[in-house]
């Protein structure tokens, strides 16, 4: 089961292929993937992976953070993987770690160390306080609370 990306809002993304003067269709066409898939993206009937969502949304020259909003105060580890436009793989190139270290750390799933904390924050460019912030919400969540 494919996991939502949280934050993510297809009426954001609508209006910024609108502003961009572009159909879904071409959009879809110059980020590398199907037409159904983005106008599904659009209607809310599937959330993007943020590798293909990133491609499109450079075509439509705007940020990952101009269709995906979260709430600083909520934001967990991977929100801010996701507002840099980042796969989990490619953080963790980033940083050295696999890509299963890093799904943990977004999970909660093992510790944070100081030293992952910093290259964590060099790698996305936040503050290491926000990263640290980031992970203890995930680690702290409710259970009824998906990371």
């Amino acid at each position: 089961m494919k996991r939502r990306l949280r934050g993510f809002d297809p009426s954001r993304l609508r209006d910024a292929r609108a502003r961009a003067g572009l159909s879904g269709a071409e959009v879809a066409r110059r980020g590398g993937i199907g037409a159904s898939t983005y106008s599904q993206w659009e209607q809310g009937k599937a959330d993007p992976g943020i590798a293909a969502l990133a491609r499109c949304l450079a075509v439509l020259q705007v940020g990952v953070t101009d269709v995906v909003i979260v709430d600083p105060n909520d934001e967990h580890l991977g929100d801010l993987r996701v507002a840099r436009g980042l796969t989990q793989g490619d953080l963790a190139g980033k940083v050295q770690v696999s890509p299963q270290h890093i799904g943990a750390l977004e999970r909660g799933h093992v510790k944070l160390s100081d030293a992952m904390a910093r290259k964590i924050a060099s790698a996305l460019g936040f503050e290491v306080s926000r990263v640290v912030a980031s992970f203890d919400r995930v680690r702290n969540r409710p259970s009824d609370v998906l990371p």
